[in-house]
Protein backbone atom coordinates (compact mmCIF):
# COMPACT_ATOMS: atom_id res chain seq x y z
CA UNK A 1 0.00 0.00 0.00
CA UNK A 2 0.76 3.66 -0.37
CA UNK A 3 1.03 6.06 2.47
CA UNK A 4 1.15 9.75 2.53
CA UNK A 5 2.16 12.12 5.88
CA UNK A 6 1.26 15.65 4.95
CA UNK A 7 1.61 18.99 6.86
CA UNK A 8 0.01 22.43 5.02
CA UNK A 9 3.76 23.84 4.15
CA UNK A 10 5.14 20.48 3.61
CA UNK A 11 5.21 16.80 2.89
CA UNK A 12 6.76 14.50 6.03
CA UNK A 13 6.30 11.04 4.38
CA UNK A 14 5.51 9.65 0.65
CA UNK A 15 5.91 5.89 0.14
CA UNK A 16 5.00 2.74 0.38
CA UNK A 17 4.25 0.64 3.48
CA UNK A 18 3.36 -2.45 4.84
CA UNK A 19 1.23 -0.98 7.75
CA UNK A 20 0.15 2.04 8.95
CA UNK A 21 -0.58 2.29 13.18
CA UNK A 22 -2.13 5.48 14.38
CA UNK A 23 -3.72 7.51 17.11
CA UNK A 24 -7.26 7.57 16.22
CA UNK A 25 -9.49 9.38 18.37
CA UNK A 26 -10.49 6.16 19.97
CA UNK A 27 -7.33 4.53 20.44
CA UNK A 28 -4.21 3.07 18.73
CA UNK A 29 -5.37 1.44 15.07
CA UNK A 30 -3.56 -0.35 12.74
CA UNK A 31 -3.94 0.05 9.26
CA UNK A 32 -3.06 -2.82 6.55
CA UNK A 33 -3.32 -3.64 3.11
CA UNK A 34 -7.15 -4.10 1.97
CA UNK A 35 -8.41 -2.87 5.10
CA UNK A 36 -11.99 -1.15 5.04
CA UNK A 37 -11.99 2.31 3.78
CA UNK A 38 -11.84 4.52 6.39
CA UNK A 39 -11.84 8.20 8.00
CA UNK A 40 -11.17 8.90 11.47
CA UNK A 41 -9.47 12.13 13.54
CA UNK A 42 -6.58 11.71 15.25
CA UNK A 43 -5.20 12.41 18.30
CA UNK A 44 -2.02 13.14 20.26
CA UNK A 45 0.51 10.43 19.92
CA UNK A 46 2.76 8.86 16.85
CA UNK A 47 2.40 7.34 13.68
CA UNK A 48 4.06 4.26 12.65
CA UNK A 49 5.03 3.40 9.04
CA UNK A 50 5.86 0.28 8.29
CA UNK A 51 8.73 0.17 5.05
CA UNK A 52 8.64 -3.16 3.23
CA UNK A 53 12.70 -2.36 3.65
CA UNK A 54 12.98 -1.95 7.34
CA UNK A 55 12.47 -3.08 10.54
CA UNK A 56 12.09 -0.13 12.02
CA UNK A 57 9.29 2.01 11.56
CA UNK A 58 9.41 5.78 10.39
CA UNK A 59 7.70 7.18 13.45
CA UNK A 60 6.03 10.84 13.25
CA UNK A 61 4.92 12.75 16.35
CA UNK A 62 1.46 14.50 15.92
CA UNK A 63 -0.94 16.68 17.88
CA UNK A 64 -3.74 16.45 15.68
CA UNK A 65 -5.10 15.52 11.92
CA UNK A 66 -6.86 13.36 10.14
CA UNK A 67 -6.47 9.68 8.43
CA UNK A 68 -8.52 8.61 5.29
CA UNK A 69 -7.91 5.17 3.90
CA UNK A 70 -9.21 3.53 0.32
CA UNK A 71 -8.09 1.83 -2.45
CA UNK A 72 -4.95 1.02 -0.62
CA UNK A 73 -3.51 4.19 0.06
CA UNK A 74 -3.28 6.07 3.46
CA UNK A 75 -3.25 9.86 3.53
CA UNK A 76 -2.51 11.65 6.84
CA UNK A 77 -2.79 15.56 7.40
CA UNK A 78 -1.41 17.11 10.01
CA UNK A 79 -2.65 20.31 12.09
CA UNK A 80 0.88 21.01 13.78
Amino acid sequence: MRAKVLKLDKKLFDGKATKVVIPAIDGEMCILQNHISIITPLKKGHIKIFKPDSERPTIIETDQGFCSFSDNKAVLILNN
